[in-house]
């Protein structure tokens, strides 16, 4: 099912940043592109690797990014305690720092403009302006719940949270201060969230062996993954209003129907993979991240795959969104490297 495409050449270009140093790896596809766009004949080929090294302290703690209201991407570094805001040249443009050992994760952005933030270790949100300027900071009603991932809700205003710590899934609407809270199996360890159809919040149970969701009445129902243990990350609308998801142990990643329930699963040949984020691209195309190895399949809708490897060993993939400038963009947790991938997709036109 898989082609393996060839890395052609490699080159290292020295960019002078502020503590940032940049490494770029260029991929030059092999195979003929489906599900893309009119050629660019000034871009560069899909497949085009680019790897930005954070800036000190390096503790293999990058996790989760967001597109932020000033378009830069916004990422999470858990042990490290900040914020980074960084542009699509690689550049880390600003640094929102954390209390110590508060260990920001989760984000996302609201209808405002405004940055939301889990801070899992210090049990509460974390709201602020589209400067990266701490706004308020909200505990959670439950003490040691350890919010995880964060997304904000269909309508803009309401923060959705996964008490990973618990067993919970909570929102918190900042126009009231309402809390509600949603009691899954204490050991589940929900950690990821998107939104689905229907206004409709679904998440993923690392441990549970499970995905879910919260409807807009509020009723909660859970789906068990067919492979036991499959260890449930990230997941994503995509096609035909399914949900995607991967599957860390189970070496897959699998489509659910809300409709039916029936969850299939679409298993890589990679030896002892593990996987990690996934998102869709301009095209419909499912871009899945490895977490090991270094490597990243671009699924096209008849699930014919390319595959693409990092020039980072051991990167240990986190998560991976669809950028500001048409890319995949991706952190790369061990090594503390943002990096992106090109698609073929054009830079997106601001909302007016």
């Amino acid at each position: 099912m898989h082609r393996v495409l060839q890395l052609l050449r490699e080159r290292r270009v020295s960019v002078l940043a502020a503590a940032l140093s940049v490494a770029v790896l260029v991929v030059t596809p092999g195979v003929p592109e489906a599900a893309a766009g009119p050629a660019d004949r000034t871009a560069p080929p899909v497949g085009t690797v680019h790897e930005y090294r954070m800036p000190l302290p390096r503790l293999g703690s990058t996790h989760e990014l967001v597109i932020g209201p000033d378009g830069n991407l916004w990422v999470s570094q858990q042990l490290e305690d900040r914020v980074l805001r960084v542009s699509t040249a690689g550049q880390v443009v600003g640094i929102t720092e954390f209390p110590g050992n508060s260990r920001p994760h989760g984000i996302d952005k609201d209808r405002r403009g405004h940055v939301w933030v889990t801070e899992e270790d210090t049990n509460a949100l974390v709201e602020l302006s589209a400067t990266g300027k701490r706004i308020a900071r909200y505990p959670l009603p439950r003490p040691g719940a350890g919010p995880h991932g964060l997304r904000i809700g269909c309508d803009g205003h309401t923060v959705w949270w996964t008490g990973k710590a618990d067993g919970t899934i909570g929102s918190f609407d900042p126009r009231t201060h309402r809390w509600t809270v949603h009691h899954l199996a204490p050991d589940s360890q929900p950690i990821y969230l998107a939104r689905g159809p229907r206004c409709a919040m679904f998440f993923t149970e690392l441990t549970g062996s499970r995905v879910g969701r919260v409807d807009a009445r509020g009723v909660v129902r859970e789906y068990a993954t067919p492979t036991p243990d499959s260890r449930p990350i990230a997941i994503a609308a995509g096609r035909h209003g399914h949900m995607w998801f991967t599957e860390e142990a189970g070496a897959a990643y699998a489509e659910l129907d809300p409709l039916t329930g029936l969850i299939t699963e679409h298993r890589t040949n990679v030896e002892g993979a593990e996987l990690a984020g996934l998102a869709f691209d301009c095209f419909g195309n499912l871009w899945v991240q490895y977490n090991q190895p270094g490597l990243i399949d671009r699924v096209r809708p008849d699930l014919t795959t390319s595959r693409y490897t990092l020039p980072t060993t051991a990167p240990v993939g986190h998560r991976i969104i669809s950028g500001p400038d048409g890319s995949m963009w991706f952190s790369e947790m061990a090594v503390d490297i943002v990096g992106s991938i090109t698609t073929g997709c054009p830079t997106p036109t601001p909302a007016s």
